[in-house]
């Protein structure tokens, strides 16, 4: 990677980073995209130059996301396990190394303004999600395999928001119990 492609991917990273707080912190509409290139110390027209709107900037904030959601998903066979257990393991890995990430993306998600703008994306996520799972369990033999991936899926999501929530959530210890009640027998 060139000097210039190094700068350009640390300003986008920077401008990502800086949205994503302050949408958490002052709520997507009263963010201005000048407030945004002021507080990552970047230029408004250089700040054009990698984002064409506040929307771009949330898109990709929200693309990041998915990214990370994909490759909870990956399975590494070199770890053993079942693909349940390897996505239990690999979100609660994902969460501890980006959890400020996920923390203020949980907390923009909620801005109703938010939501309306990505419910098509965040529906398809979630449906992604709950196949995969889906597909997990089926392996698995798990009976009742649709309703059975709603539940491990909001499961998930609830020990996710609590860790975010809640500094000495145990979280791998939840996910350790969570992980033995799918163990094939």
């Amino acid at each position: 990677m060139s000097r210039f492609q190094e700068k350009r991917e640390q300003s986008i990273n920077k401008l990502v980073e800086v949205a994503l707080r302050l949408f958490a912190l002052k709520g997507y509409e009263a963010t201005s995209i000048r407030a945004i290139a002021q507080e990552a110390g970047i230029s408004l027209g250089l700040l054009y130059n990698y984002f064409k709107s506040k929307d771009e900037l949330l898109e990709e904030i929200f693309r990041r996301s998915v990214e990370d959601v994909h490759a909870s998903f990956a399975l590494h066979p070199e770890q053993g396990g079942t693909g349940i257990e390897q996505h239990i393991r690999q979100t609660v890995k994902l969460l501890k190394e980006k959890k400020s990430f996920w923390k203020l993306l949980h907390g923009i998600r909620l801005q109703s303004e938010v939501v309306r703008q990505l419910m098509t994306e965040m529906q398809q996520q979630t449906a992604y999600i709950e196949d995969r799972i889906k597909q997990n369990l089926v392996e698995a033999g798990i009976p009742f395999p649709d309703l059975e991936a709603k539940l491990l899926f909001a499961t998930i999501d609830g020990m996710a928001g609590h860790f975010l929530l809640y500094d000495n959530y145990p979280i791998d210890d939840v996910a350790s119990l969570l992980i033995m009640k799918y163990k094939k027998t």
